[in-house]
């Protein structure tokens, strides 16, 4: 019989990886929204938001975007910069999520 904390862990990473990996699909030249990831791990944006907080850097965390278009700020402020770098289109201080949004059949 497994043990309820360790089987809580293992599912919170189980839900963690997931993030990553849903973060990871995410091209280059394009962005997705917290909720984007909530939809596709089945959680809710907050918790979506907090989990791509948790990932590794090694994963393009850069390319999720709150809902309005404003890059995050964690990470000491570097999504914009990392998101132009790769040509993303801005409208002010925003991503012009018409043109940048990825979309998911």
């Amino acid at each position: 019989m497994s043990n309820p904390t360790e089987t809580s862990v293992a599912k919170q990473q189980g839900i963690l990886d997931a993030a990553a990996e849903a973060v990871r699909s995410v091209p280059a030249g394009s962005v997705a929204t917290y909720g984007d990831i909530a939809a596709i791990i089945n959680v809710g944006p907050r918790q979506a938001g907090r989990l791509v907080g948790q990932i590794a850097d090694t994963a393009p965390w850069w390319r999720i975007v709150y809902a309005d278009g404003t890059p995050s700020t964690c990470h000491a402020g570097t999504a914009g910069d990392l998101l132009r770098q790769e040509g993303i289109e801005f409208l002010g201080q925003r991503v012009n999520m018409s043109v940048q949004r990825i979309t998911r059949d």
